[in-house]
């Protein structure tokens, strides 16, 4: 019974291989669809070890840039679930190192890997390679294309090595000696000839390409020239101003510190005026003692006439006359020496007072300069206000239409720099069926993140509109590598700090199909009412202590589906009544909420609802928010 299971079993493995070969290829070629359905057949068949038991899916793998392949696995994986009893996971490899774990891994002579790098990162696990265009019994399974047909031959001691094994009605079909695979492959060879003439003549409109991309290349250095000497004129102008900044602080200083003491030499001076005073009263009441005693003296000089004719009296007028005597001696003393001191009080005011007129000619003299410096410093505000109007110009003359927008996608753009300028930016091209939109946020605002974003918009001119890389992952990986040869950064602390954040899409309008990658921003779909959240990479555009390659979302996109992108301006924005951050939480619902407006008016809403928060608090970051409507 189990014999004869297997010759059914046999028969029909050979009748379907038969059939793929000589109808499906033999009509259409060894294209993409009819390679991935070739993978899927033969991957069911295959015995993968014990170890199988324990996968909780089957994986396949392409080490292929070439997404045709692994879109046409993705789609065949949608009707053929389950292979051996497991799910069906489409994996794709950008290089060797990135290499996991799979059941079945497809490489390409094409794409220029080296097979035995190939074999030894797979060394291990039960992995079943097929590969095409290898030499003979190179690789554990090897397609070779003749006549739009593929064969192939199968190295049984390198599948048995790997433990794994293929049954016998597999082997049937397979190439058996070298001889034969090589009649094979000269056959494939003269067709390669042919198409090398076609790639020759590809390549000549390739060159005349360059050329014109070398010229464009040479008009975008004259302009990073020209920017470079004006950055450089402006940093000379800055630094003047904050060295006559710092002088005319340096004189407020010296003004302050003067002010102070004339304030306290006029305090000495009014304190000695008060001392003066009080002498000059002392010295009235000592006048008017004086007159008193005198008067007296008078009268007993009277008294000394009328008695001179006795000896006694006049002993006694002796007597008083020698007290009135040294009386008037200390008078005088004391009347000449309250003048001394009055007259010396008198000249030290004087020297006060020629010290305080030379002071305010001086004051005078510094409050001239510091108004003709402060007119020059208001000049040159002026000058560089309206350098940076012109810069405004310069950036809102990069930034593409909004017209460049498909006629089939309802959209809004809200853009409110901080400062003149701006560090944000949003981006826009057309590819054939697809269209590339992008949101970006580069670091700082004003006048060094527009420096910045004029950067990233030349790098995306010469990415997509010169290279035709359209891939959002591609898009950023060449913009990151772009950013760190046009700044040198280097793996510090301070090239860490320069970076751009941005989210890119692109739209296939034949597919129906949304590609996203991010750096740092991520994407927020509206579907029926529900917000989903696509993250992006925790890492820049830029030099960083982590480079790892840009994750790739493919989102199927249906009528009415609504995405946005955007820099963290808006969420990060204060106000309200308790003074704090709007946050990604309330933009969310905030979005929902919105869902059944059309685009433009959802623009508007957004700019009020963001008005009305912030309020009287000043705007913290620059702002860019996209939506698209499918």
């Amino acid at each position: 019974m189990i014999k004869q299971f297997c010759l059914i079993r046999s028969a029909f493995v050979i009748s379907l291989l038969f059939f793929l070969t000589n109808n499906t290829f033999g009509q259409v070629g060894f294209n993409n669809p009819t390679r991935a359905l070739y993978i899927f057949d033969l991957a069911k068949y295959i015995d993968y070890g014990p170890g199988f038991r324990d996968s909780s899916n089957f994986k396949i793998g392409v080490l292929l840039g070439d997404y045709d392949l692994i879109y046409e696995l993705g789609l065949l994986a949608k009707t053929r679930t389950r292979i051996q009893d497991k799910p069906v996971m489409i994996v794709g490899f950008r290089n060797i190192s990135s290499i996991t774990h799979t059941q079945v891994l497809y490489l390409n002579k094409n794409a220029g890997f080296s097979i035995d790098q190939v074999k030894a990162k797979i060394a291990g696990h039960q992995t079943m390679l097929i590969s095409e265009g290898y030499e003979f019994r190179e690789s554990m399974m090897n397609f070779i294309v003749v006549n739009g047909r593929p064969r192939y031959d199968i190295n049984e001691e390198m599948v048995r090595a790997a433990g794994m094994s293929v049954p016998q009605e597999v082997l049937l079909m397979a190439v058996k000696t070298r001889e034969d695979w090589q009649n094979l492959f000269d056959i494939a060879s003269r067709e390669i000839a042919t198409q090398k003439v076609t790639i020759k003549q590809q390549t000549d409109t390739i060159e005349i390409q360059k050329q014109e991309i070398l010229e464009q290349k040479f008009f975008l250095d004259s302009l990073d020239r020209a920017i470079s000497l004006k950055e450089q004129m402006l940093s000379e102008k800055q630094k003047m101003l904050e060295e006559q900044l710092d002088h005319i602080n340096r004189q407020q200083v010296e003004i302050s510190s003067q002010r102070k003491l004339i304030m306290a030499q006029q305090t000495e001076v009014q304190v000695q005026k008060d001392t003066l005073e009080k002498q000059k009263e002392k010295i009235s009441l000592q006048l008017e003692m004086i007159n008193e005693q005198l008067l007296k003296i008078k009268e007993q000089e009277n008294r000394i006439r009328i008695q001179v004719a006795t000896l006694e009296k006049q002993k006694l007028v002796i007597y008083f006359v020698i007290l009135a005597l040294l009386l008037t001696s200390f008078l005088f003393y004391y009347i000449y020496r309250s003048y001394r001191i009055k007259k010396e009080a008198n000249i030290r005011l004087e020297e006060k007072n020629r010290t305080i007129s030379i002071q305010k000619e001086e004051i005078t003299l510094q409050r001239d300069l510091a108004a003709a410096q402060r007119d020059q410093i208001a000049y040159q505000k002026k000058r560089i206000t309206d350098s940076i109007m012109y810069a405004r110009r310069i950036q809102a003359a990069l930034l593409p239409s909004l017209e460049l927008f498909s006629d089939k996608l309802e959209h809004f753009v809200l853009y409110k720099p901080l400062d003149i300028v701006s560090g944000d930016f949003y981006w826009v091209s057309t590819q054939g069926s697809k269209q590339i939109i992008i949101a970006a946020d580069c670091t700082g605002h004003g006048v060094p993140g527009a420096f910045m974003s004029m950067l990233g918009v030349t790098l995306l001119n010469e990415i997509v509109n010169g290279k035709h890389i359209i891939m959002p992952d591609q898009i950023i990986e060449n913009v990151r590598n772009g950013v760190i040869k046009s700044l040198n950064q280097v793996a510090d602390e301070e090239s860490l700090k320069d970076g751009m954040d941005m989210a890119v899409t692109m739209i296939d309008f034949k597919r129906d199909v949304l590609w996203y990658s991010g750096a740092n921003s991520p994407l927020y779909l509206v579907r029926d009412k529900e917000l989903i959240h696509y993250r992006a990479d925790k890492m820049p555009a830029s030099i960083h202590y982590k480079m790892h390659p840009f994750t790739l979302h493919q989102i199927e996109l249906k009528k009415g589906d609504a995405f946005y992108i955007f820099s963290d301006g808006y969420a990060d924005q204060f106000g309200g009544p308790k003074h704090k951050k709007f946050m990604s939480v309330k933009l969310k619902e905030t979005l929902v909420s919105m869902t059944d407006m059309p685009m433009l008016k959802q623009g508007e809403k957004l700019n009020e609802i963001f008005e009305q928060w912030k309020g009287n608090n000043p705007q913290v970051d620059d702002i860019t928010l996209v939506g698209v409507r499918y």
